[in-house]
């Protein structure tokens, strides 16, 4: 208790020190005022109109799936645009668009029969020639298309079917056009040619829902697609039926925490996301709330620039990584150990892929050694710099604590503190910072990894020819246990160079009113299949 207590104080010092310093640097944040106007189309009570409002904590940056890893564009994107093949209740890749998933003798061929008469939002029937676009601009946008994709060749067999060529067989290409964080969203052909620098001009997909519009900080409107045609099957993990059961779907920026969970307890939202973790046990109290833990949901990352300044030493990493508490940092984050966990795997222990390999680097506690290393490095007192944001309250604790702790063990830190789209904005300029955080989703193959792969170019700019190599031996094998083995080796390597720190498993929390019904969390936020009566 007195060791929780000290870091309790820690923190409060820590938060009143940032907010009066004058070297953190806050940012005019894009996502809108905490509180909604009173005219705000979204802001009435009345269940009649069978709306479901969502207090999200950020804004996305933009809704084109293609462009953007961030993950509230996934939370509102995949309301709007479908894939060829998504994901079921146990991770298994199952058609979505496709009819079928057809894959030849010899491993090199997939042919994906498309389901008839599917609409776009336009009115256009989807064809063959919309997909082929769709996933070769994935292929060259996305970090898991150019991975997976590298060598394949995609092309219309017919108006109906669509092929994928490979060189040789890979294990990674149907997972990836599964996996749903910047994912191989199927946009109409003329939306995909009339796309620019900044992204496609038109959000228009085949899912239940579709754009209505966007009021830059206020809110994103999505209504119900009248032409939707859902497949059968019965509602499994992403797949199976989905269906628009509210006429409007509204998301709203709501940076404040405590105005999210002051607006789910007036019911100005009916859904809130985000919710910190001190205000659960209040929550739960509520006669008018539900409140849900989900998970597997997230594990957080401090990732390192590795590509220029100081971090480019792989010993300034190591550094790093010796001198964290982990458990200090997710107690914070959290508040309350049920909502993290400490573990040193890629994947979640839930999954198939589970290895524990390299563990013995994973929370060490020892700024001793970090101080060796730093000596090793040839660190001379250089102040880093560390971008934050308080969009994400687990995020903002994180970097206070992160900071105290490289403090101690010698290391100068400058934390500049911005909204989310800000600072991802800023994290693609290689010269503006040394370390940010983040979050990252479930990945359904550890392949997916992106920040491992060299040829992603994510920031971070992580490259060594040894992982590469790994992780395409890895696609190029589809004996499942032979894959794991090299997974073993990647996660090994991960931990020796330590592009980015896992920092622990942590699960999220979210409060609905108790009229909202169907709420069925997998891997993210969705609201198909969902209702308000």
């Amino acid at each position: 208790m007195n060791k929780w207590f000290s870091l309790c104080l820690t923190i409060a010092l820590l938060v009143s020190l940032i907010g009066c310093s004058s070297s953190t640097s806050t940012q005019g944040s894009s996502d809108g005022a905490a509180g909604q106007p009173t005219d705000h189309p979204a802001a009435a009570a009345a269940k009649e109109k069978n709306e479901l409002k969502v207090a999200l904590s950020v804004a996305p940056p933009t809704l084109d799936l293609h462009k953007t890893t961030a993950v509230a564009t996934q939370q509102v994107s995949w309301h709007i645009f479908e894939f060829l093949v998504t994901l079921d209740q146990d991770y298994k890749v199952v058609p979505m668009l496709a009819e079928t998933i057809e894959v030849s003798e010899d491993g090199k061929t997939i042919t994906l029969p498309l389901r008839r008469q599917i609409k776009f939002h336009n009115g256009k029937t989807l064809t063959a020639s919309d997909v082929v676009a769709s996933l070769n601009r994935w292929k060259e946008l996305s970090s898991i298309g150019r991975s997976a994709l590298a060598t394949a060749t995609v092309s219309a067999k017919d108006s109906e079917t669509v092929q994928i060529k490979l060189p040789q067989p890979s294990s990674a290409v149907l997972p990836a056009l599964a996996y749903p964080q910047q994912g191989a969203a199927i946009m109409p052909e003329e939306v995909i040619a009339a796309a620019g620098e900044d992204g496609v001009k038109e959000y228009i997909g085949t899912g239940p829902f579709q754009f209505a519009d966007w009021k830059q900080d206020q809110y994103i409107h999505l209504k119900k697609f009248a032409d939707y045609q859902p497949v059968p099957q019965p509602p499994s993990g992403l797949a199976g039926k989905r269906e628009a059961l509210v006429d409007d779907l509204y998301f709203i920026p709501v940076p404040d925490a405590a105005t999210r969970v002051a607006g789910v307890q007036s019911g100005e939202y009916d859904f809130a996301d985000e919710i910190p973790f001190d205000n659960y046990d209040m929550l739960k109290g509520d006669p008018n709330l539900v409140t849900e833990i989900t998970k597997p949901r997230r594990y957080n990352g401090l990732v390192f620039n590795a590509k220029s300044r100081l971090f480019s030493d792989v010993k300034m990493r190591q550094a790093v990584n010796a001198a964290l508490d982990l458990d200090s940092i997710m107690m914070a984050a959290t508040g309350n150990p049920d909502f993290y966990r400490l573990d040193p795997g890629l994947v979640y222990r839930e999954q198939a892929w589970y290895v524990d390999s390299g563990k013995e680097q994973f929370n060490q506690k020892n700024p001793e050694k970090a101080k060796q290393l730093l000596r090793e490095a040839g660190y001379n007192g250089e102040p880093i710099t560390i971008l934050g944001t308080r969009d994400y309250d687990f995020l903002y604790k994180t970097a206070l604590l992160v900071m105290d702790q490289l403090e101690k063990a010698g290391i100068k830190v400058n934390l500049e503190i911005y909204d989310w789209p800000t600072l991802v904005s800023k994290r693609s300029d290689e010269k503006a910072w040394d370390i940010f955080f983040t979050f990252f989703s479930v990945f359904t193959d550890p392949t997916q990894t992106f920040y491992l792969d060299s040829r992603n170019q994510w920031p971070g700019w992580y490259s060594n020819p040894q992982m590469d190599q790994l992780l395409d031996e890895m696609r190029a094998t589809l004996d499942f246990e032979a894959e794991k083995k090299l997974f073993e080796q990647v996660q090994e390597l991960y931990w020796q160079e330590v592009p980015v720190i896992k920092l622990g498993d942590m699960h999220g929390l979210v409060a609905h009113r108790k009229y909202v019904k169907g709420f069925a969390f997998f891997m993210d936020l969705h609201f198909w299949n969902v209702s308000v009566q």
